[in-house]
């Protein structure tokens, strides 16, 4: 019965602490307890409601037995394939737990197996963006071939495993006073994505939504996009951590079940009232729904949505990967539910549930309407980024179609 101690930075103290244990078996559910030191001190949790402060037992059943508010700052799909490469065994979740340096991990949690948390954990410096160049040349070997000991000191693989952002090759960086989070061109890409997301991104910004803020950086391979981090805040000479849980955690569901009851925009807006995020991110929530609808990014997943905890309570966090899925065309089905009849892209459909979103009926089609306006000029602004058959299949996503009737 392997376990591991759960270390929290306090949002409010910045005090890092034992928050619980996880204790993961064999094919069978977790188990989750919190420290006796956090119960006497009534300190804050991340998910209150899932996981109220007491001193029971929680028994988790999915997630291979990971509460989602600690599964949210696991190793994504390309963190884990560092690990497989390294090991050169099969990587159990306990293993992915563990195996994965607290310095990169998302939010403010970290995870040891020492009880109480060793002094400095998570502080250990990243590498500055210098070093990009020799992470892009590096990156293929991760494809190929075991990482030998020459590479795995070149790609930091022992420091950096535990990045966000699913399956695609990444690193975070350290530039002046943030964080960077940088996303190469993967090899098997059919088209150069960093800037179609970097466009995508930044006309969203013009129209006045919260973004991640991102640019580009080319070499000789390609070119890379570069977003800053939003879950750490430099405070004081140290980069200061932010609570962060996902939309798939808020959902309460897992990755590898494809339940579109719960992949619902409407139930995420739900759970952001529950946790008293402000009408004014709900109403931003369905704008992004709009704006992932018109730009053809059919597969906009809970992952791709999250929550952070800044100046004392729960706020939507600025948006990320938003990519249009090319040479499909415009947006007939998204990947969550975006009204009453599930998946299907009507305007109906997007206005069926438009009061979980804060919004009256004339406010969501007001939305509606002005996001479809911005359909020529979002065509225009790609070509100011990529050309070629990046640029048409990019231009064809777009669509307002599915925003203005059915």
């Amino acid at each position: 019965m392997p376990s591991a101690y759960i270390y929290m930075e306090h949002p409010g103290t910045a005090e890092v602490l034992t928050l619980g244990k996880l204790t993961l078996h064999h094919n069978k559910p977790g188990e989750f307890v919190y420290s006796p030191s956090a119960i006497d001190a009534r300190v804050w949790v991340p998910d209150p409601i899932r996981y109220p402060l007491s001193d029971q037992v929680f028994t988790i059943t999915r997630n291979q037995g990971v509460p989602g508010f600690i599964d949210d700052a696991m190793p994504d799909g390309w963190g884990e394939r560092l690990l497989q490469r390294m090991q050169r065994d099969p990587v159990s979740r306990f293993d992915l737990l563990v195996g994965s340096p607290n310095s990169d991990r998302v939010g403010n949690l970290m995870t040891g197996r020492d009880k109480a948390p060793p002094v400095g954990v998570g502080q250990k410096p990243l590498s500055r963006l210098t070093g990009l160049d020799r992470f892009i040349d590096i990156c293929d070997v991760v494809y190929d071939n075991d990482i030998g000991d020459e590479d795995v000191k070149a790609l930091g693989v022992r420091d950096q495993r535990s990045s966000v952002g699913g399956a695609r090759p990444k690193r975070t960086f350290s530039g002046d006073r943030k964080l960077i989070l940088a996303k190469p061109h993967d090899r098997y890409d059919p088209y150069e994505l960093a800037p179609v997301e970097h466009a995508c991104m930044t006309f969203a910004a013009k129209k006045g939504m919260r973004v991640a803020k991102t640019s580009l950086y080319h070499d000789k391979k390609g070119t890379t996009l570069l977003v800053e981090r939003f879950d750490r805040r430099y405070v004081d000479g140290v980069f200061r951590r932010v609570p962060f849980l996902s939309g798939l955690t808020l959902l309460d569901t897992e990755w590898t079940v494809a339940d579109l009851t719960a992949r619902s925009y409407a139930r995420l807006a739900d759970e952001m009232y529950r946790r008293k995020v402000p009408d004014a991110d709900r109403r931003e929530l369905y704008l992004r729904m709009a704006y992932n609808v018109l730009t053809g990014n059919t597969d906009d997943h809970p992952r791709n949505h999250a929550i952070i905890f800044i100046d004392g309570g729960w706020r939507l966090s600025p948006m990320y990967d938003v990519l249009p899925i090319l040479d499909e065309g415009r947006a007939r089905y998204m990947s969550m539910s975006v009204g009453i009849d599930g998946v299907k892209v009507t305007r109906s459909n997007l206005l069926s549930q438009h009061l979980h979103f804060a919004l009256t009926k004339d406010e969501a089609e007001g939305i509606l309407d002005q996001v479809a306006g911005w359909a020529d000029e979002l065509r225009e602004y790609y070509g100011c980024f990529f050309k070629g058959k990046a640029l048409e299949a990019a231009r064809e996503a777009v669509s307002a179609e599915g925003l203005l009737s059915g």
